[in-house]
């Protein structure tokens, strides 16, 4: 065995030397695509999905009497679509003129034995196109030694599928090979009858992936095909019962690329699998990074939906599987009462009663205290306490919370037990899209005027990481790292805001430790178009459900966070980064005044509005004249207003600054720092000023005319706030 696996190390050097390209289709292709997966099922169960578009990209004979297969599946369309066949019960030379017959060429090929002798199933594909492979071939009721020999005498061929089969009691191996050039090429590594450690071992050394995984039954060991990474994530799993093979596939985001089902040395029957990734950058990044340190019985989840327009979401995994929120489940809770207030049919400052008692986390009933309804919502969503959630569960009914949320599409909703009493009761469920589709009602005006009650009763941090992980550090990191100058990321922050709940159980027995965490956060970054600035708001949630210890399901919860959040934070910096904004724009001519020229507003300092630094010149002014400014939220233009030798190009809500009297120099210019906080219209009306914001300036000064004292205007200058 060591000798075996020294001389495949040997030819994995040198084939390494070649180029890698899209060498297997089968296995290279990570567009996300429909897929599926069946274990231990009928022939015709097979064919029944196939006969519903799907085509097989890998199968597994289970047992030949009763016969019985698995299979993974991808859909037939876009980029997976390709002419195949698939084939079972076929001798040796059956199989070769299948192949002949449909211009094809094998990528999987399945012995078995059965009382007429070693049969095959087999998977083939057309042979053309990114497919095509200049040589192809297969080659059964190999040895080990005679493998060894095989891949010493053709190097320039390349194996991508095996499978050790018993023939009479003997080990022997069948494989598919293809020329080891053109669309087929790639280095690769293949190693026999070893154990999994070993196989890690050779994944990390070599910076590989699998291809190809098949267990030898009762023995513990893998045959397996590798070749080079290619960047694109993929993750492998053996050991697995039935139940994990889904939901782990899911989780990570993937497809099954191979399924084997296999008999370990007890008997038990246990499960190996190869999956690729099967969804977008931002799901594989968040998904594997939750994934990292849980064990394989931990489950999680996570979601950034936008709102826009149509709500889309832009990562999801496991968005519509129920889990056990922990207190972030608090959220329905607090949106039923904020939508009775908005009905009319609650007060924020209708007293209630609240037990204060307390045995752990668990309420128990006891120590009434009488408070209002909005503290009692503060204390539930900031703080989190169990005995505030359960006054408001007490309030309105269990049947009254799940209903109001089911009416907006959260139909997933069950309070199963008291909140802060888990251990030994019934889980209470949720999904993250019903959260997701409660925080877009609030968005969409369920609450009508009690929206910002809603949020501001829950904790507004940009901190609403978990673990090791604090997204309002990362925040502050990219917008230092980004091109922005400390004006404009300054105004980046204020254009934020955000509102969460977490969720937090702990249970220890004898078993161990079973630990959920959770959060669910209401997000709005600003986004830069052109001077103007569009708070796009998102709600970002994970959870674990079943981790083992509270440090790895913390740093899961968080890493999806942090991985969904860095994502839209980087994606709204740039709209800064990359907004064409002519904040100052002239417009309106300005007559000739006493002086020979044309009056000139200009501005300097800057448009930020946290900045409140715009300073307003005024040129080519009368000398020694007094001037002011004056304001208008709209553009117009009516020519010598009273009497003035000018034009006035300001209209709307129209405003004077006062404070901005003052006398031209000798030269005729004058200036004057605007005051966002104090711009008053000529009816006294106090002006606010929001990002995206227009005013209008002009300088009203004195003149002389040959008739006598007249007024005259600069032309105009449109400033847009940011």
């Amino acid at each position: 065995m060591k000798l075996l696996r020294s001389l495949f190390l040997a030819l994995a050097a040198c084939m390494a030397l070649i180029p890698s390209s899209a060498a297997d289709p089968q296995t290279d292709t990570v567009t996300p695509t429909g897929w599926w997966w069946m274990t231990n099922v009928t022939a015709q169960t097979v064919s029944d999905r196939v006969a519903q578009g799907y085509r097989i990209v890998d199968i597994e004979i289970e047992d030949d009497s009763p016969f019985r297969l698995s299979a993974a599946f991808v859909r037939n369309t876009g980029d997976y679509a390709k002419g195949w066949w698939w084939y079972y019960g076929l001798t040796e030379s059956q199989v070769t003129s299948n192949v002949i017959s449909n211009q094809a060429r094998l990528i999987d090929v399945e012995p078995y034995e059965t009382v007429a002798g070693i049969r095959y199933a087999a998977v083939m594909i057309a042979n053309t196109g990114s497919d095509f492979a200049t040589s192809h071939g297969w080659q059964t009721n190999h040895t080990f030694s005679s493998l060894s020999t095989w891949l010493q005498q053709n190097p320039t061929r390349r194996i991508l599928d095996i499978q050790p089969y018993r023939n009479g009691g003997s080990l022997r191996y069948a494989f598919v090979w293809v020329a080891n050039s053109g669309n087929t090429q790639s280095a690769y590594w293949i190693y026999l009858n070893t154990s999994t450690s070993f196989i890690s071992s050779r994944l990390a050394s070599n910076q590989a992936r699998l291809i190809d995984l098949e267990p030898h039954d009762d023995t513990g060991n893998f045959s397996a095909i590798m070749v080079p990474r290619d960047g694109n994530e993929w993750t492998w799993f053996h050991n697995m019962t039935s139940g994990d093979i889904g939901r782990l596939a899911d989780q990570y985001a993937t497809r099954i690329i191979d399924l084997e089902r296999y008999r370990t040395s007890s008997g038990a029957i246990r499960y190996a699998m190869v999956c690729r990734r099967n969804d977008n950058d931002l799901a594989i990044e968040a998904a594997f990074a939750m994934r990292q340190g849980l064990p394989l019985d931990a489950t999680s989840g996570l979601v950034l939906r936008e709102y826009q327009g149509t709500d889309s979401t832009l990562a999801g995994v496991f968005e519509d599987r129920v889990f056990e929120p922990a207190s972030l489940i608090k959220t329905v809770h607090h949106f039923t009462a904020n939508r009775r207030v908005a009905l009319n049919l609650d007060s924020f400052n209708s007293p209630m009663t609240e037990n204060q008692g307390l045995n752990g986390s668990c309420p128990t009933g006891s120590n009434p205290t009488t408070r209002t309804l909005g503290a009692v919502l503060r204390s539930m969503m900031e703080s989190s306490s169990n005995t505030a959630t359960e006054a408001v569960r007490s309030r309105y009914g269990t049947a009254v919370i799940e209903s109001t949320a089911a009416s907006f599409g959260a139909t997933n909703v069950e309070l199963n037990h008291t909140l802060g009493c888990l251990c030994g009761q019934p889980r209470n469920e949720i999904t993250l899209r019903d959260l997701a589709d409660l925080h877009g009602a609030v968005i969409d005006g369920a609450l009508g005027s009690v929206r910002d009650d809603f949020y501001d009763r829950m904790s507004n941090s940009s901190n609403f990481g978990m673990g090791s992980f604090n997204t309002g550090t990362i925040l502050t990191t990219e917008l230092n790292s980004s091109s922005l100058n400390s004006s404009e990321r300054a105004a980046f922050l204020a254009g934020t805001a955000f509102a969460h709940k977490g969720g937090s159980y702990t249970c220890n027995s004898s078993s161990g430790s079973e630990q959920h965490r959770s959060r669910g956060a209401y997000v709005r970054l600003p986004e830069r178009s052109g001077c103007q600035t569009i708070g796009r708001e998102y709600f970002i949630g994970a959870w674990v459900n079943d981790a083992n210890t509270a440090a790895s399901a913390n740093d899961s919860v968080g890493a999806g966070l942090a991985a969904l959040f860095r994502d839209r934070v980087r994606a709204a910096i740039q709209t800064w980064e990359n907004a064409n904004c002519n904040a100052f724009q002239n417009y309106c001519t300005a007559t000739i005044n006493s002086s020979g020229q044309r009056g000139v507003c200009s501005a300097t300092g800057s448009p930020y509005i946290l900045d409140n630094n715009l300073r307003l010149v005024g040129s080519s002014l009368p000398p020694s004249s007094f001037a002011s400014v004056i304001f208008g939220t709209s553009r117009v233009f009516v020519p010598n207003p009273g009497g003035s030798a000018g034009n006035l190009c300001v209209g709307g809500t129209i405003g004077r600054l006062y404070s901005s009297i003052g006398t031209t120099s000798a030269s005729g210019v004058i200036t004057f720092t605007v005051d966002n906080t104090d711009l008053q219209s000529s009816q006294g009306t106090q002006i606010s000023l929001d990002p995206g914001d227009t005013l209008m300036f002009q300088w009203w000064s004195r003149d002389a005319s040959p008739s006598g004292p007249t007024s005259n205007f600069t032309n105009a200058l449109e400033v847009t706030f940011i």
